[in-house]
């Protein structure tokens, strides 16, 4: 095969993967709504490029993050259905490290409109 053509076939598989977790993970639905609000406050606000930057930086990581996170719960479950405490732990982690990036998400959001706001 062609390695353009293997290349892009490649982001028919990652734009799928995207699409799945949008559509079937509630959490995903969740961020897209905090995306969406996090976008209209932005545009509301003005804000500058950098704080722009910023904001949409912490959002793809944070959608990242819940990517990973529930690629790592579905391989999981595929291991086994049994409880396991390794596969609790490192579940555990991967959740871990969505609340990681989302409190310093939220922490960031404070710094960066305060000064519009107040």
């Amino acid at each position: 095969m062609n390695p353009i053509r293997k290349h892009l076939i490649s982001y028919k598989y990652a734009i799928r993967g995207i699409w799945r977790a949008f559509r079937h993970e509630p959490n995903m639905r969740f961020h897209l709504a905090a995306a969406v609000a996090v976008i209209v406050v932005n545009c509301l606000l003005q804000i500058s490029t950098t704080d722009w930057l910023i904001t949409l930086m912490l959002i793809g990581l944070a959608w990242m993050a819940e990517i990973f996170n529930t690629a790592m719960e579905k391989l999981a479950d595929r291991v086994t259905r049994d409880r396991d405490p390794l596969i609790g732990q490192a579940k555990d982690m991967a959740a871990g490290a969505v609340l990681i990036i989302c409190v310093f998400a939220a922490v960031c959001a404070v710094i960066i409109y305060w000064p519009y706001l107040f």
